[in-house]
């Protein structure tokens, strides 16, 4: 299958539950035989695309914090959420939006 995971945090260079959670199923269904590609905020240097442990990120925009007085940023939320509706170009079997504010579920949609 492909599978497309979408979520603005990208682990390794963000550490949370979420982001740690994404990379190891990636991961394993990659050693299963799947494509999986993730598309999230461009936090490394380098190619806007690259392959990490076989799963394919893809950095849809780039962004400086998640976090604004504690809290995520509703403006980086909306940011990538108009982002999505230009990075998922490609056919998935599966599409996984894993945020909140849901904005990028409904521009990632088929």
């Amino acid at each position: 299958m492909k599978i497309a995971y979408v979520y603005d945090a990208v682990y390794p260079w963000i550490k949370g539950g979420a982001e740690k959670r994404i990379y190891e199923i990636s991961k394993r269904l990659v050693k299963r035989g799947h494509e999986v590609h993730l598309f999230g905020i461009k936090w490394w240097d380098g190619e806007k695309d690259i392959v990490v442990d076989g799963v394919y990120l893809h950095g849809i925009g780039k962004w400086d914090n998640l976090y604004v007085n504690g809290r995520r940023s509703i403006k980086e939320g909306l940011y990538f959420g108009i982002k999505t509706l230009t990075g998922l170009k490609e056919d998935f079997d599966v599409i996984d939006c894993q945020e909140f504010p849901y904005f990028s579920c409904f521009s990632a949609r088929e």
